[in-house]
This record gives structure tokens, C-alpha cells and sequence, in this order.
């Protein structure tokens, strides 16, 4: 069972529970109670291979492990399995029985540890998550209890003031723009027109071309889905025109242009890009064509469109196709130099394109793939964009049905996501027309959610995770979003 470890300093507790689940009150330990936190890979024995944390309380003796791996935001680590041992009664989500988690635990010389984590032993966030928990003691054993506190109670207002001096108003702009468009291109773009004043086809290219080449952080695949549409070709234009193709021979043109973006849809949509990219490119090799090597002579745009759709096809068939057809039985050979060149004759003749091009060319596909098909999707927490605020928030349905969610604040949506999901949120709040309100501010408010809380209607609301079921001062933390559409709560 996967699950997630993480650090709560609203409350000042380590906290484990199962993937998309609050921790219970049984599932905490105290910052201010830990002694220490210790880290070391296995390679002999059954855990041969793993990565173990344990950590210490003042007086250990709570038989917890968790099995798993770690995640990359701050200090928070994802973990596979939580056990107890045998004959102690399960409580909370954690109320999983296993001897062979007992036997981590027992026959050693010191106190077992109150939790043990276990991952894989190339498992690079979960060591960063170690050595973070073990200078945040270190740093609380040197100056004290009170520099927890301080954080404690200054949390919220330094994630505000971080959020509002880490960028200036354009930066903050951009970071906004690129996250927007990692998401739904067309929100990004429309933002980018609104915020940043690129209001034609050529600036918003421009800006693109700038943020795929010099500054990062778009989404290629994304990217490729915007460029796939029609009614993007003018923006294209630009964005292609803006690549520096100066020095670059065509299958290195080939390889910046796909480096930037994976085009998505059918063969035509290719077409269409090699098209333009032709046309780009054919413009800076006039200039530059006496220093770039392999020697060219190309009389047109046309005369590039051809070889490149024939390098395309050359990829497809070298690369592409093995890959999607493999344990098939494929009838035919891979295509040979001389194949190629004499296919290629039939577009373009030796006075443009000599042969010791296309025979360098076909070497240079052969070694190393041109990159078009779409790449998995990069988490949220690697985009290069600062939220407006993050965190954990539960959302309660009814009181035996909770889901804990990381919650990003930024382009006036709340985006949760869950555990098992660091690229698709698992449910967005458009915040633009929204109304929020602090439960304990407005009478109403708070009767329905009391009423919710202790009924079987369906509601949802967010706040501070503090258990499952168990709510203390519920209302003094919650708060209801509501679409001014619907009238109702999302």
C-alpha cells in the first residue's frame, strides 16, 4: 500500500498516512519529541538494495515501518507500505499486519525506531528528505525549540512575502504564463496577450521561441499539441523564424527544431511544420552557408521541405517504427545508405544535396534518433513557477470519507493533486468568479458545515489536515469555496 511521509510544520509533526488520506492523531510525532534521524542503503540480506530512515522519539517504542520511496517537494516523502506488528491493534489508515516488517525492527541493541521508512536505494528523494529531517533537528537541537515555533507561527506569511519578492511583476507574469500553458496551452497564451501584452501572432511566437530556447520551461509535448492546431500556423511562424539555425547543417537543424517541441497528430501535421520550417531555415543558410559543413547547395525552401521529410522518414524508419513494432514480426530490412540515397535522388538532385551529404546525414540518423514523438509530461513541482501559496488541504465529504491533497494556489485556481499524481491535478477550482469564506466568519456558512460534517449529504471543504474523523476546531480552520455560478460549494 503506498503511502505518504511528510512533515507538517503548522503543527510541528512528522506525519505518515496512505497515499491521498489525512494522518490520524495515531500517525504524528512531535518535531519537539524526535531524538534523531539516521539514513543507510542495504546490500546484504532481504533488503538487499533498499534505503532505510528510521527515526527516533525520545522514548521509541512504537513499532512503525513504512516501505517506500520519496517525493520530491520539500520535506514530504512518498512511502510504499505501512505496518504494525502482530497483535497490536491497528488505528488509523495504518492498520496493516506484517512479521516481516517486525523483523526490521526487533533483536538489535538500541530502542526499535517510532518510524522506519524503506525505498529503493537509488532513491535520491528520499535521501534528500533524510538529510533535510536530520539538519532540521540538528538546527532545533543548536538554537532550540523556539526557532521551530518561529517558523511555526511565520509560515504562511513567509510563503506570501517569498511569493512576493522572489520576482518582480514581469517575471511573476512569465512564471504565471508558462504555468498556464504547461496546463492548457491556450489559457497560457490567452494570459500571455492579457498580462504580458503580446498581442500579435509574431509576439507571442517570439516569446515562445524564447522560453523553449533561452530561458525553459515549457512543456514540449505541450507545446507540440498547441503548434498541431491550424489556427496556430502565423504563431509558428514566428516561433520557428526565432531559432538560430546559423552554423547548423540540416539534420542539426533537425534536432533543435524537435528539441523544443513534440508535434502531436497525424503525418500532415509534420508536413505542415516542415513546411515552415524550411522556409526558416533556408533564410539564415543563405547567409551562413559557406562555414556550415556538410556542403549544400539548395536552389529553394522546396529543395529543404524534401530532404527534410526524407531524414523524417529515415528517422521513422531507423527509430520509430522499430520501437512501436517490437516482439512483432516486421517483413522487410532496415533501410540501407544506398535506399535511402536513391530515394532521396527523386526529390532532389546531386547539384544541391551531393552525396557525401546525404551518406553523412544518413550516418548521423543512424547513431543517434531525431527526437519527435512526445515525452511524459513533467511533474507540477518542476515547472519553473513560484505559486502563490502550497500545501496540504483535506477535503471532507461526509465524516468517514477524507482525502488529503496537495494544494497549489497560482493563476487564481487552486489545483489539488493527489498522491499518486504529480502531473494531472485531480480536480482544478477556477477562483476568478469564486466567493471564500472562513467558516467560523459566517454564521450560514458554518451551519452548513456542521450540518455536512454530521450528515450524509455530500459537501466539500478544505482545510489544515488534523486526522480523519476526529475534527477538533474544525470550524475554526475551514473554509467553503464557492462558484458564484452555481451558487453552490465546489
Amino acid at each position: 500500500h503506498n503511502s505518504r511521509v511528510w512533515v507538517d510544520f503548522p503543527s510541528l509533526q512528522l506525519c505518515w498516512a496512505l497515499y491521498d488520506l489525512p494522518a490520524t492523531v495515531h500517525d504524528r510525532l512531535s518535531l519537539l519529541d524526535l531524538s534523531q534521524c539516521t539514513h543507510r542503503p542495504t546490500s546484504e540480506g532481504q533488503h538487499a538494495g533498499a534505503f532505510f530512515v528510521d527515526v527516533y522519539g525520545q522514548a521509541s517504542g512504537v513499532d512503525t515501518s513504512a516501505d517506500g520511496q520519496g517525493a520530491p517537494r520539500g520535506l514530504r516523502s512518498e512511502s510504499g507500505a505501512v505496518f504494525r506488528p502482530p497483535g497490536r491493534p491497528g488505528r488509523g489508515a495504518q492498520a496493516q499486519h506484517r512479521d516481516s516488517a517486525r523483523k526490521v525492527l526487533v533483536n538489535t541493541s538500541q530502542p526499535p525506531p517510532s518510524l522506519t521508512v524503506v525505498g529503493a536505494a537509488g532513491n535520491d528523494a528520499l535521501r534528500e528528505f533524510a538529510e533535510a529531517l536530520v539538519s532540521l533537528l540538528a538546527s532545533r537541537d543548536s538554537e532550540g525549540r523556539r526557532g521551530l515555533e518561529f517558523i511555526q507561527k511565520r509560515l504562511f506569511q513567509y510563503l506570501w512575502m517569498h511569493s512576493g519578492t522572489s520576482f518582480n511583476e514581469e517575471q511573476l507574469y512569465e512564471a504565471q504564463a508558462v504555468l498556464a500553458f504547461n496546463l492548457e496551452p491556450r489559457q497560457g497564451v490567452a494570459y500571455l496577450r492579457g498580462k504580458l501584452g503580446k498581442g500579435t501572432d509574431a509576439e507571442v511566437g517570439e516569446w515562445l521561441a524564447q522560453m523553449s530556447t533561452l530561458k525553459g520551461g515549457l512543456d514540449p509535448t505541450m507545446l507540440g499539441t498547441y503548434f498541431s492546431r491550424r489556427d496556430t500556423l502565423e504563431v509558428f511562424k514566428s516561433f520557428v523564424r526565432c531559432l538560430d539555425f546559423r552554423n547548423s547543417d540540416l539534420v542539426a537543424a533537425l534536432r533543435l527544431l524537435f528539441d523544443t517541441f513534440k508535434p502531436g497528430g497525424e503525418g500532415q501535421v509534420i508536413t505542415r511544420i516542415l513546411e515552415m520550417f524550411a522556409e526558416a531555415y533556408f533564410v539564415q543558410w543563405v547567409s551562413h552557408k559557406d562555414v556550415i559543413s556538410p556542403r549544400t547547395a539548395y536552389s529553394n525552401p522546396e529543395s529543404v521541405e524534401q530532404v527534410a521529410v526524407s531524414l523524417i522518414m529515415l528517422n521513422t524508419g531507423l527509430h520509430v517504427a522499430p520501437k512501436k513494432n517490437a516482439g512483432k514480426r516486421i517483413t522487410g530490412a532496415i533501410m540501407t545508405a544506398e535506399e535511402y540515397i536513391q530515394n532521396t535522388r527523386r526529390v532532389v538532385g546531386p547539384e544541391q544535396v551531393p552525396e557525401e551529404a546525404l551518406r553523412a546525414w544518413y550516418e548521423a540518423v543512424k547513431q543517434a534518433e531525431i527526437s519527435v514523438e512526445p515525452l511524459p509530461r513533467a511533474a507540477f513541482s518542476k515547472l519553473p513557477v513560484q505559486p502563490d501559496i502550497e500545501g496540504w488541504l483535506v477535503a471532507v465529504e461526509r465524516p468517514q470519507v477524507q482525502h488529503r491533497y496537495w494544494a497549489v494556489l497560482a493563476l487564481q485556481r487552486l489545483y489539488l493533486f493527489s498522491d499518486s499524481n504529480e502531473v494531472e491535478p485531480a480536480d482544478a477550482i477556477d477562483l476568478k468568479d469564486a466567493k471564500v469564506v472562513a467558516v467560523h466568519d459566517d454564521r450560514a456558512c458554518k451551519e452548513r458545515f456542521l450540518h455536512d460534517l454530521h450528515s450524509a449529504k455530500t459537501m466539500c471543504m478544505c482545510f489544515a489536515p488534523k486526522g480523519r474523523a476526529d475534527l477538533p476546531d474544525a470550524d475554526m480552520r475551514a473554509f467553503e469555496v464557492t462558484i458564484q455560478a452555481t451558487k453552490g460549494p465546489a
